[in-house]
């Protein structure tokens, strides 16, 4: 075992929606384990917000615990076996190990934090703002990556977060043509100025859904509500006519993201089945999957950070960002702590 810092600096959850920061004590430095200096953690609002409040139904977490599950940084130390990565490196980081006196959350949200090697990748060439959401920014690519179609084909993403923001990059990226729907003016507006058309759900018609002819749906918000905004528009085996659309079984779905609290009806299964639709469900990563969206975003295809907001490593705007969070309230498409 190698020594490592005492202390660093987190945003630590004491009991559910108690988050302040605070420091945490950092254990030794295993064999295969390497000891990063956080630049930069990107906030899930979505996810963040389940686990703070002990609500995580995939494996809740004990408290005190250090929320956040992806940020970068510099190598300042490795174990004696690590190879892939090597000291003063800038690396993404996931999952961090437990600190000695609080749970790791996953435990991105910190100034100094350990992970398993095959937890670290390399960011070079990335700006730190723009890496910090590989784990969100994979779950949109790993979206688009399921579609089955050719270039120029239409796709269209439902929700205006970060997910969506990645899914309908993602699409763009593979050739399709994305047509992202949302309900907030302000992130569509933001979202629009990276290349990507965007709508108001609350306004857009049928019509107008049907006339932009999609191939596959990214959805993103995961609820009936949302099924019955979009279904009508995609392929369809029967009732030609009444949907506006005589394509056939081609028709895709992708369900992407974590979806709390039991919520297991997003779709009318009949409507699945008459229309002959395929459906993918994706949420976590694979390190193949995260390499390559470290590429988009290596290439600039993927420029996240461009519609976060950024919040400092202080009391007051930790407390007001996860606050913001634990109401369900935070106006930010994405955001950023910036621990540097």
């Amino acid at each position: 075992m190698e020594e490592f810092l005492p202390s660093s600096k987190a945003v630590v959850t004491a009991s559910a929606n108690k988050s302040a920061l605070a420091h945490v004590s950092v254990g030794e430095l295993g064999q295969n384990q390497v000891a990063i200096k956080t630049i930069c953690s990107g906030v899930s609002t979505g996810t963040d917000k389940w686990v703070i409040s002990g609500r995580f139904e995939w494996g809740n977490f004990g408290f005190p615990l250090v929320p956040g599950y992806q940020r970068t940084g510099v190598v300042e130390a490795i174990g004696s076996k690590v190879t892939n990565v090597k000291v003063g490196q800038e690396v993404f980081a996931t999952a961090s190990i437990n600190y000695l006196d609080a749970t790791a959350g996953w435990g991105a949200h910190t100034s100094y934090g350990i992970c398993e090697d095959f937890e670290v990748f390399d960011a070079t060439g990335i700006p730190p703002a723009r890496a910090a959401f590989g784990v969100v920014a994979q779950v949109g690519f790993n979206a688009a990556s399921r579609i089955i179609a050719n270039p120029g084909d239409r796709v269209l993403v439902i929700g205006d977060g970060v997910i969506g923001a990645s899914g309908a990059l993602s699409a763009k990226a593979r050739g399709f043509v994305p047509l992202l729907l949302g309900r907030h003016d302000a992130r569509l507006e933001k979202i629009h100025s990276l290349g990507i058309k965007t709508a108001n759900s609350n306004t857009v018609t049928q019509k107008e859904l049907s006339e932009f002819a999609p191939i596959a749906v990214i959805d993103t918000v995961q609820s009936p509500e949302a099924f019955e905004l979009y279904y009508r528009a995609l392929p369809a085996t029967w009732a030609a006519e009444s949907f506006g659309n005589a394509r056939t079984g081609i028709g895709q779905i992708i369900f992407s993201g974590h979806t709390p609290d039991g919520a297991n009806t997003w779709a009318d299964m009949a409507h699945l089945q008459k229309q002959e639709l395929t459906v993918h469900f994706v949420s976590g990563w694979i390190a193949n999957r995260l390499i390559q969206t470290l590429d988009l975003m290596r290439a600039d295809a993927m420029s996240l950070e461009k519609i976060a907001t950024a919040y400092t490593a202080d009391e007051a705007s930790i407390e007001k960002l996860f606050s913001n969070i634990a109401a369900g309230k935070n106006p930010d498409i994405a955001a950023y702590i910036n621990w540097a």
